[in-house]
């Protein structure tokens, strides 16, 4: 049995709209079977009830305040002050502001306090913005886990034109091997994130440990005929992108008998009033039960264009039993075959591929569950925190 602390800028939660904080989530609550976790997080207030099953499995948790998406004109007061510092950082050329706004002087003390008063046995620091407290538990061997590698984000954003993306890389460049090297264990989702890495100058061991994926346990196995989908949070802007794409080049395109649904919380208005123009294509916003929903579809479309990282959609969707077709951006690190449900296409080919596909629905509805018991075998439980148990005990020894 270990002592392990996880420091998280997301709350953990399998309700969360951050596919991050679903992971974390999954993996401490199945840590916490034969270990002793305690988790320091920065949280909004929407999430406090999210708390209550970290408690009921036992977990010691510590919340720092942390406002998100302010909309009223005092919350936006109160954000831009509270980025005084950040912006400050990111104007010096120090690093990206996405990593300095989680620098914070309360968390700081937090992390201060619960390492006086345990003795733990590791560290476990849950994405590079939370760099910064590693000078704080020098003496405890520690691990960074990259749930996506931010300077290959920067560099894909820059290469679909977006010019606000330009001095963010540069600066991820300078320090993201930085932060890598500060750790005694590094982990990656993905082989492709731990090669760039690795070529970004990271010198130590990387790991590829993939998220966890629960099977899904509800709904049925019937899918609803013609039905296509595309499921997303959508304050994270490769999938508004993805929203975008389908909207503009490949709904269109699809014969009438195919009907388009997007679900998840954040569409921007402006995509939502366009969306209600438009025969065969529904927003859904936040789903409560999202297995169910994708359960009922026959195909998941996500043309991601940008970002990096594992993208947890996709295996989520097939671990429902429905196919997916994607990009080779979506497809990075998911080591799925064709023949299981998990289908490869460049955006300008894929409503042709769609509607290939959706030919034969019985054949589609096969592929995903050829998915599902792929996704058993990659992503259980049993297997992903075998792997984190082997990684803590080789750091410990190192």
């Amino acid at each position: 049995m270990m002592n392990i602390l996880f420091i998280t800028p997301y709350l953990p939660s399998e309700t969360s709209g951050h596919a991050g904080a679903q992971l974390i989530f999954r993996n401490v609550m199945a840590l916490a079977k034969n270990h002793v976790v305690t988790i320091a997080s920065f949280i909004d207030k929407n999430e406090t009830e999210m708390i209550h099953p970290l408690i009921d499995r036992g977990i010691h948790i510590h919340t720092i305040d942390y406002p998100r998406n302010a909309s009223s004109v005092s919350g936006k007061v109160a954000s831009g002050i509270r980025n005084i510092g950040p912006v400050a950082s990111y104007l010096k050329g120090e690093e990206p502001f996405f990593f300095a706004k989680y620098n914070k002087k309360k968390m700081a003390e937090l992390i201060k306090n619960l390492i006086t008063q345990n003795s733990f046995d590791l560290v476990q620091v849950e994405y590079n913005v939370m760099h910064h407290y590693r000078n704080l538990f020098q003496e405890i061997p520690s691990i960074i886990v990259y749930h996506d590698v931010s300077t290959k984000m920067y560099e894909r954003g820059q290469a679909s034109g977006q010019k606000s993306n330009e001095r963010s890389f540069k600066l991820a460049q300078k320090v993201e091997a930085e932060i890598a090297n500060k750790f005694d264990g590094v982990v990656t989702l993905t082989v492709e994130d731990k090669s760039y890495l690795q070529k970004l100058g990271c010198e130590k061991n990387i790991e590829v440990i993939p998220p966890q994926i629960k099977l899904a346990t509800s709904g049925s196995s019937e899918k609803k005929s013609g039905s296509i989908c595309f499921v997303g949070s959508f304050n994270r802007e490769p999938n508004v992108l993805a929203v975008e794409i389908l909207m503009n080049q490949i709904y269109p395109q699809l014969n009438s008998d195919i009907s388009l649904t997007i679900a998840g919380k954040g569409l921007p208005k402006l995509l939502q009033s366009k969306i209600n123009q438009l025969d065969r294509i529904q927003y859904l916003g936040f789903v409560e039960d999202i297995d169910a929903f994708l359960s009922s579809q026959l195909l998941m479309v996500a043309p991601i264009e940008i970002g990096a990282g594992l993208k947890m959609k996709i295996p989520h969707a097939l671990s429902c039993g429905t196919a997916v077709l994607t990009t080779d951006v979506g497809a990075e690190g998911i080591e799925i075959h064709p023949s299981e449900g998990m289908i490869v296409s460049s955006i300008e080919s894929m409503a042709d591929k769609a509607k290939e596909l959706m030919m034969d629905e019985i054949n589609l509805s096969n592929l995903g569950m050829k998915g599902k018991k792929a996704v058993e075998s990659l992503y259980s439980e049993s297997v992903i925190i075998s792997k984190l148990e082997a990684l803590y005990n080789s750091v410990k020894l190192a």
